[in-house]
């Protein structure tokens, strides 16, 4: 009798297949999911809306948060998930869901580590704005060559990690790109899958065991039905970081399933975007990372004045530039196109310490960064007093050398100050539309729930489709963080679940 129970057990094993887990969207949460429900035994079918993953992911410059990593402490860098915890749950006024930052701050040095583990050299610490102190890890840039941009990086190797597993085991790991969901499957209240449609039109159902939606937000929705327009209707008209893409139809299907969505209203607007001399009325901007404030750049209005602390909150900045910083003229480096503008200055040490390869793709490849030999000149070209610019760099000079405080609060001071006779670059900044804080509310195991807080079956949900971790206001290096914690939780939840209901079913 008791052979007769093991080969039963034995034959269950070899004919129930492992579940397998449909992930729509290929950004950092969406491989993050994948390769966590590859790793524990399950299959994943990936689908992606564009013609290769990466998503806004990809763009990402300043890095990923982790306190308490091993590289701060080689750096002697002292911080805790208490400390992120908190810092997290300031820049976002408390409105965060405070289990979800819990999650996330104690997740964070892991999620460091699990990226580090595929490859990404994660072992230079930034300090960003909101940050009590530096833990924002990015890749050290080179001394020579082409820069390795964060982002883009791990959305390489991460790729790279599933190629491997995909040639070992191909029926782990299906991608199918230019195929974008147009409904999620629903049967017997649980879901079962998505309706897709391919670039040629042709309309399909992907089936599987549970979903996850890892489809970014909403930053480029900007049709008359689009949910810019329904929540953010006074920003309709600035710029944007946010590719094309970035359409928010992950919330929009699953609010017609029924799912409840959260912070909806919650649009961050990125204080620094660059100003391309060659067009600077373009509505899509490219992203002034904040690790170059961190580095010690410092902003300056058009009068040559500095108006707030660099490295203030994300929101705190944006309200600064746009009540001191009035538009630049065309006569200085093609001017503003009309947007209130800040004029981001760097000089020789703060170009070193962010990484000159980096900066040169800025400044020579991007052609945003215009050089001038010294104040003087860099105020002749603003058409200010000579006077003026000296000053403000005089008085920033004495409070960086003097530990004087300073004006704005600003408390960290990094590298440092830049002088009125030695040779700074300049280049145009606006604030733009950058990230959205609110979508689908998840609890604590990344389940999407409905509108009576009770979980969906099979639908789970990590990254920017998602609201609650951010509150208010976004926290530089959150993005990514949040992207490789819940993704791994949405994988981890997702398989373990449809595990638990196929085996219960034998």
């Amino acid at each position: 009798m008791l052979s007769v129970l093991i080969w039963v057990a034995v034959m269950a094993q070899v004919l129930v297949a492992e579940p397998t887990v449909v992930v729509v969207g290929g950004g950092l949460a969406g491989l993050s999911a994948s390769l966590e429900i590859i790793t524990e035994g399950g299959r994943v079918i990936l689908v992606e809306g564009e013609n290769n993953t990466g998503g806004n992911s990809a763009k990402a410059s300043s890095g990923i948060n982790g306190a308490g990593t091993d590289v701060q402490e080689k750096l002697g860098i002292r911080d805790s998930p208490d400390l992120l915890e908190k810092d997290t749950l300031s820049a976002g006024d408390n409105e965060n869901d405070k289990k979800l930052v819990k999650i996330l701050a104690e997740n964070s040095a892991d999620a460091v580590q699990f990226l580090r583990n595929v490859g990404v050299d994660l072992t230079d610490v930034n300090l960003c704005g909101g940050h009590s102190v530096p833990r924002t890890h990015w890749i050290p840039s080179p001394k020579e060559g082409r820069p390795i941009p964060a982002g883009f990086e791990i959305m390489k190797r991460l790729r790279t990690r599933l190629n491997e597993i995909q040639e070992k085991n191909p029926e782990s790991f299906r991608l199918m790109t230019q195929t974008k969901m147009t409904d999620i499957i629903r049967k017997e209240g649980k879901v079962i899958g998505v309706e897709v449609v391919s670039v040629e039109g042709e309309k399909s159902q992907i089936t599987g065991d549970a979903v996850i939606l890892a489809t970014g937000g909403f930053s480029a929705d900007r049709s008359a039905d689009g949910l810019l327009t329904e929540y953010g209707k006074d920003i309709l008209d600035f710029p944007s970081t946010n590719g094309p893409f970035a359409r928010g139809e992950g919330v929009k299907i699953a609010r017609s399933l029924g799912a409840k969505l959260i912070g909806m209203d919650r649009i961050q607007i990125h204080p620094t975007a660059f100003v391309d001399p060659k067009d600077p009325s373009a509505g899509t901007k490219f992203l002034a990372a904040e690790a170059l404030r961190g580095k010690g750049a410092l902003l300056i209005n058009s009068d040559g004045k500095r108006f707030g602390n660099e490295l203030g909150r994300r929101d705190y900045t944006t309200r600064r530039i746009l009540n001191h910083a009035k538009p630049i003229e065309e006569s200085f480096q093609g001017g503003s196109s009309g947007r209130h503008a800040a004029v981001m200055l760097m000089s020789e040490a703060t170009i070193d310490a962010f990484g000159r390869p980096a900066f040169n793709f800025y400044a020579i490849v991007k052609k945003f960064f215009v050089k001038y030999n010294n104040s003087d000149e860099l105020a002749k070209a603003l058409g200010v007093d000579g006077s003026v610019v000296k000053s403000t760099l005089d008085d920033y000079k004495d409070i960086f050398d003097k530990k004087k405080e300073d004006p704005f609060g600003k408390k960290v001071f990094p590298v440092s100050a830049i002088s009125p006779t030695e040779p700074i670059y300049a280049a145009i900044v606006v604030p733009a539309i950058h990230y959205t804080m609110g979508g689908l509310q998840i609890d604590e195991n990344a389940r999407v729930v409905d509108e009576q807080g009770n979980p969906i079956i099979g639908l789970y949900a990590a990254g920017e489709v998602t609201g609650g971790v951010h509150g208010s206001n976004r926290l530089g290096g959150n993005s990514l963080l949040e992207c490789v914690v819940f993704g791994r939780i949405a994988g981890h939840s997702g398989f373990s679940a449809a595990r638990e209901a196929s085996r219960s079913e034998l």
